[in-house]
C-alpha cells in the first residue's frame, strides 16, 4: 500500500529535521510501516525535491486502486493463512479481476514479507493464572544475579527448503529416517556468557545432574566467587529438572532456585542465544556430528572452536 503524503513528510523528518530524533533507515521503516528501500526512495526524493506529491506517471495505470490495496493489505493482515492466490481468488468474488503477482506486489510495498509465522506457547488460563502471580512478585528481583540455564536440540541438516522445478529437469533431496541432532545446554548471566556443552543422551534424571556438574556450577564458580549464597539458578519446568536425582544433587550443593511460570521459554533470556546459534549452524553443512566437540566419558562434550 503506498505511503500516504504524511508519511513520506514523517520520514523526511525522522532523519533529516535539525529537532528529529536521527533514526536509522531500519527504524524509521519499522516505525512508518515499510521497507528500507522505501524510506530510502523518500529520502533521496526529498533531496532533489522537496514536494513528495506523486510524480506524472507515464506509464501503464495501475491495474488497483488505493481502496483495493488497502482491501488486499486487510484481507493479508486479517487471515492467518492466506496465500496471493487466494486474496486474489477472493477479490474475483467482489468484482476485482487482479493476478496474484499484483497482489504480492502490492503487499511487499506495504512492507510485507513471505515466510513462516511466529512461534508461540500455547497458555492454558492455568499458564496465564501463574504468569500474572509471578510477575509482581518478580517485578524488582535483582536479576544480575541469576544465571540463566537452558538444553537446546538443533538439528544439523535441513530437509524443507524450496527449490526451483523445471519439467525437464528433476531436484531430489535425499531424506533420512533419523536426521543429525545437536544437544546443547548453556547458561550465562549479567556477569557474562557461561559454559557451553553438547551431548548424545536422552536426558535422563542422573544425566541432568552430569550436566549441572558440568555447565551451570563451574559457570557460578567463575562468575560468583562468593559461594552459592550469592547466585540463584534459573531453569524451566522440565520433569527431569524436578526429578528426586535433581532435587537431592541441588540440595547438597546449597543450589538455589528461581520458580519459574510453566510454558515460558519466551520470558527466557537464553532464547535469543538459541536463536543467533540456530542460525550460524543453518549457514554450515555438516556430514555427521562427529566434529562438534571432545566427549569425556560421561558423555558430556566440549564444543569444538
Amino acid at each position: 500500500m503506498p505511503l500516504s503524503l504524511s508519511q513520506r513528510y514523517e520520514i523526511v523528518f525522522l532523519k533529516l529535521h535539525p529537532l528529529a530524533p536521527k533514526m536509522s533507515n531500519k527504524a524509521i521503516s519499522k516505525y512508518i510501516g515499510c521497507e528500507p528501500k522505501v524510506v530510502r526512495y523518500w529520502l533521496g526524493r526529498s533531496q532533489e525535491n522537496e514536494d513528495l506529491s506523486n510524480l506524472p506517471k507515464t506509464g501503464r495505470p495501475l491495474a488497483t486502486s488505493n481502496k483495493i490495496d488497502l482491501k488486499i493489505f486487510n484481507i493479508a493482515k486479517r487471515e492467518q493463512n492466506i496465500t496471493s492466490s487466494d486474496i486474489s481468488n477472493v477479490l474475483k468474488k467482489d468484482g476485482v479481476n487482479i493476478d496474484p503477482s499484483t497482489v504480492r506486489r502490492r503487499l511487499r510495498e506495504s512492507g510485507g514479507t513471505y515466510g513462516p509465522p511466529l512461534k508461540k506457547p500455547l497458555l492454558t488460563d492455568k499458564h496465564r493464572e501463574q504468569r500474572l502471580i509471578w510477575a509482581p512478585q518478580h517485578q524488582h528481583f535483582n536479576w544480575h544475579n541469576v544465571i540463566f540455564t537452558d538444553e537446546k536440540t538443533f538439528k544439523l541438516k535441513k530437509n524443507g527448503r524450496k527449490v526451483w522445478r523445471f519439467p525437464v529437469v528433476t531436484k531430489i533431496v535425499r531424506t533420512v529416517k533419523y536426521p543429525l541432532k545437536l544437544h546443547v545446554s548453556g547458561c550465562f548471566s549479567k556477569q557474562d556468557f557461561g559454559k557451553l556443552i553438547t551431548f548424545r543422551h536422552n536426558l535422563t534424571g542422573d544425566f541432568i545432574c552430569d550436566i549441572y556438574e558440568n555447565c551451570p556450577l563451574p559457570t557460578a564458580y567463575h562468575q560468583f566467587p562468593k559461594g552459592p549464597d550469592s547466585w540463584i539458578l534459573q531453569q524451566d519446568n522440565d520433569p527431569k529438572q524436578k526429578s528426586w536425582q535433581a532435587i537431592d544433587w541441588k540440595t547438597d550443593n546449597q543450589i538455589q532456585v528461581l520458580p519459574w511460570p510453566s510454558a515460558s521459554p519466551d520470558q527466557n533470556p537464553i532464547e535469543n542465544f538459541w536463536s543467533l546459534m540456530k542460525d550460524t549452524i543453518g549457514k554450515k553443512k555438516h556430514s555427521n556430528n562427529s566434529g562438534v566437540g571432545t566427549r569425556n566419558k560421561k558423555g558430556i562434550e566440549t564444543p569444538a572452536s
